[in-house]
């Protein structure tokens, strides 16, 4: 019986508060707020997300240059942006920080020249998810490239951080190019 009453009352509201042609906006608006307040009478919970970001939260960044013999987990800053939806991620720090509690998709890739190799881990707050190992050793000098891409989905709260790094010292060299396009580090909310 109760849900019945609730679909009347609901669509009651639908009807009432979008008023008539005479209502002017501020008796909507009162309407409105009275309604609201009868369905927080009822115990039913607002589910408006006050504070979530409103549209698309992505980015795309890419390693303009090369890095070499990088320190001990050294953070990998990707120092060109294409795409910063919502102004995550970060190319001063090269860290993406969640603006919102959620799920996110990560991807990377790195490329280097045979014979050396690039070994990074992505982080959440300091804590390794993932890895990616572009590793060319073994192979000849002068024989080309490798390159590696890897993904992670992690799951983050508000104010969370990921960030590429070095695993361990294994940053020997990474082939970023002229214009950014070999190496990459994305990311989008699920």
């Amino acid at each position: 019986m109760k849900s019945f009453s609730v679909l009347m009352l609901l669509l009651s509201l639908v009807t009432d508060v979008s008023g008539t042609v005479n209502d002017t906006p501020q008796q909507v608006v009162t309407k409105y707020n009275n309604y609201k307040t009868i369905c927080t009478g009822l115990g039913y919970i607002a589910t408006q997300c006050n504070d979530e970001q409103r549209g698309s939260i992505a980015f795309q960044s890419s390693l303009k240059g090369n890095l070499e013999n990088m320190k001990t987990y050294e953070t990998v800053i990707f120092n060109q942006v294409s795409l910063n939806e919502g102004n995550t991620y970060n190319t001063t720090s090269g860290k993406f920080t969640a603006p919102v509690d959620g799920v996110y998709f990560f991807s990377w890739t790195t490329l280097s020249d045979a014979g050396k190799y690039f070994i990074t881990e992505i982080v959440l707050n300091n804590i390794p998810i993932a890895y990616n190992r572009t590793d060319g050793r073994g192979r000849p000098n002068n024989s080309g490239f490798v390159m590696s891409s890897s993904n992670a989905n992690i799951k983050m709260k508000k104010g969370d951080k990921v960030w590429i790094r070095t695993h361990y010292n294994y940053g020997q060299f990474a082939r970023g190019g002229d214009r950014g396009e070999w190496c990459n580090f994305s990311g989008f909310k699920l």
